[in-house]
């Protein structure tokens, strides 16, 4: 498995127990088979470890998973190697030893269940943990529709278009042939914080729209173009139609593409709006001023002057991580992730002290509940936290 990123999404869901069994055989296949790479499994482990096992371990489950990580080492390479290895993870059995459980697809809290009230435990992180797949729907006559509580099927048949839910979750609208002629009615999808959604519209086109998002758009399209209007963050895989082009509008930015995938950040409490580009090419315009964006390319409409930027070769699995379930990090101002915790978790933030030369780098999943969240971005010995109801404090790490 060469992307790491990738294991960090199976091993998430191998503890979410949503695993396909062919997710699950990658990652046994990789835990069995790698030599190279205890430092970042452990470092994949040795979270879960720390955040659900804070007393210590009686002698008996140390040496069951003791006894199970030589087992998963003995499968590696020539004995003197094993050896050392062994040698090196002597003082971080735990870490280890988890490889072997989780590549016997053993759950670590059989082994050894917290000494926590549960009722306890639930209440505590119940309002803090993300819940996907939520969104309003707002109809052309008003009516909103609570997607999360709708059942699966058929739950508009109007003006020509039928919208479906479907089994999996997203939103499909199919215009119907026979009635093209119908008059073009206008929809909204609103995701609140701690939510997301996808969308399939009538010419096939995909949208995801991540927390705190909404899409204003045509039940059908007609005309020279297809248009539609993003307030927050949408992620876009576009139909192809070179005789009608698609036209996303976001706080007075158009982008103007014919059949492409790219990503639209242009929430309101930032002066920057980013689109990046991942397949096609797409055009970023602001009044007078447009630039053609070439696929690893990320433009930057300031709206305080309405100048546009253009970063080359950036990193695009950074900007539509969230749409794959984590947060990802590169060099990325503290506000910055505290706007994407804050939206993600439906948290308030507040700062106690001076932050200006802070900036952060790491990639974990968007699954954890805020705790866990906030552990992790602890880590980089940069930040600290206060957690106080739903309001998130960030104070200078000590």
């Amino acid at each position: 498995m060469k992307n790491t990123e990738q294991l960090h999404i199976l091993f998430q869901k191998y503890l979410d127990q949503s695993c396909s069994p062919d997710e699950m055989k990658q990652l046994l296949d990789y835990l069995s088979a790698s030599e190279k790479h205890d430092e970042l499994l452990e470092a994949l482990i040795s979270p879960v470890l720390e955040d659900q096992y804070e007393a210590p371990m009686d002698a008996e489950s140390k040496r069951l998973l003791d006894a199970g990580f030589q087992q998963i080492l003995a499968k590696r390479a020539a004995p003197q190697k094993r050896q050392a290895v062994l040698r090196q993870f002597y003082f971080r059995w735990a870490a280890a030893a988890a490889i072997f459980f989780i590549a016997v697809c053993t759950a670590v809290f059989y082994f050894y269940p917290q000494p926590v009230n549960e009722t306890q435990a639930t209440t505590s992180y119940v309002k803090f943990k993300p819940q996907t797949d939520k969104a309003r729907l707002t109809l052309a006559d008003g009516t909103v529709i609570n997607l999360e509580q709708v059942a699966k099927g058929k739950i508009n048949n109007k003006n020509g278009v039928v919208v479906t839910k479907t089994a999996d979750g997203k939103l499909v609208y199919e215009a119907k042939a026979e009635q093209k002629n119908a008059a073009i009615a206008f929809n909204t999808l609103v995701t609140p914080r701690g939510g997301q959604y996808k969308i399939i519209l009538p010419d096939g086109s995909a949208i995801w729209l991540n927390a705190a998002s909404s899409l204003r758009f045509p039940t059908r399209f007609s005309g020279k173009e297809r248009r539609v209007e993003l307030n927050g963050e949408g992620y876009f895989e576009i139909a192809k139609n070179a005789a009608q082009p698609f036209i996303v509008t976001a706080r007075g930015q158009e982008v103007t593409v014919l059949g492409t995938h790219f990503n639209v950040n242009a929430y309101a409490e930032s002066n920057i709006i980013k689109t990046t580009l991942l397949e096609g090419a797409v055009k970023v315009s602001k009044d007078q001023t447009g630039y053609l964006l070439v696929p690893g390319e990320e433009a930057a409409l300031n709206t305080s002057d309405n100048t546009i930027s253009v970063a080359k070769n950036v990193d695009v699995n950074a900007a539509v991580a969230w749409k794959d379930g984590m947060f990802r990090f590169e060099a990325t101002d503290i506000r910055e992730v505290m706007h994407e915790v804050a939206r993600w978790y439906d948290v308030d933030v507040r700062y106690k002290g001076d932050f200006t030369d802070v900036v952060l780098t790491g990639w974990f999943s968007r699954g954890d509940d805020v705790k866990k969240t906030l552990k992790l971005l602890k880590g980089t010995e940069q930040v600290d936290f206060v957690i106080n109801g739903k309001t998130v404090t960030v104070i200078p790490y000590k």
